[in-house]
């Protein structure tokens, strides 16, 4: 197997840490891995950049739900952009889409202009898309510099056809960067039968909280409240 450049989704801050300290060559930094990844704080991205060497990209995605932003919320993208420029980042990962499942060009250059000259990855939302050949021309001609993508499926195993697709029209004008469902049993297989350079893998584990065994009766969070398509907004 040639050398492929892994990149690792760091959900918390001492996780990506770990990441580069093991080998990995580059990490994203997101928050919420439940709800397909968010913006990390600034703090997190701060500390981290201080404390790792290799390249490090920023999840830019300011809530969860879909990938359909008001001018507020592209508003927000536009000041965490800015805040990773002035912190060093090496390059972000976000994705905008409107209402009929397309990828929302005038945002994304409006984002990309801003972002520059920090590499830009389009995130998964690409899977979201209506006519993913089609918005793949779209992303070449804005030049968006790789792809993060299951192949339009759940899971990379699954997409691997359609992966093919990609990476035969993308060519030398971006990056396919294969990512979800991705584990040391099938790293391999995916590498050899894409013939990829790089590869996105998370490679989580589940935590247990030293308060598991307190006798708490109260719980924070909202269970059945995080959906692709919907989420809580002021009314």
């Amino acid at each position: 197997m040639s050398q492929i450049l892994i990149e690792v989704a760091a959900f918390t801050p001492s996780s990506a840490i770990l990441a580069a300290n093991s080998g990995a060559g580059r990490i994203e930094l997101c928050s919420g891995f439940a709800e397909g990844g968010l913006s990390p704080s600034i703090g997190a991205v701060d500390m981290v950049r201080e404390k790792i060497t290799i390249p490090l990209h920023v999840m830019v995605r300011p809530r969860v739900g879909d990938f359909v932003y008001n001018d507020d919320e592209l508003l927000v993208m536009e000041k965490e952009i800015i805040y990773y420029k002035q912190l060093k980042v090496d390059g972000i990962v976000l994705g905008v889409l409107n209402n009929k499942g397309e990828i929302n060009i005038n945002a994304l250059n409006q984002l990309l202009d801003v972002a520059r000259p920090m590499s830009v990855t389009f995130h998964r939302a690409f899977d979201q898309c209506i006519t993913p050949l089609f918005e793949l021309e779209k992303l070449i001609k804005c030049g968006i510099d790789r792809v993060l993508t299951s192949g339009g499926k759940q899971k990379v195993p699954e997409g691997l056809q359609m992966l093919k697709q990609y990476i035969s029209i993308a060519g030398d004008s971006l990056i396919i960067l294969p990512g979800g469902g991705i584990t040391v049993a099938n790293v391999k297989e995916i590498i050899d039968t894409l013939g990829i350079q790089e590869i996105h893998m998370s490679c989580k584990k589940m935590v247990t909280s030293p308060m598991a065994k307190l006798p708490v009766s109260v719980s924070l969070c909202s269970p059945q409240e995080v959906y692709d398509f919907r989420w809580n907004e002021f009314d």
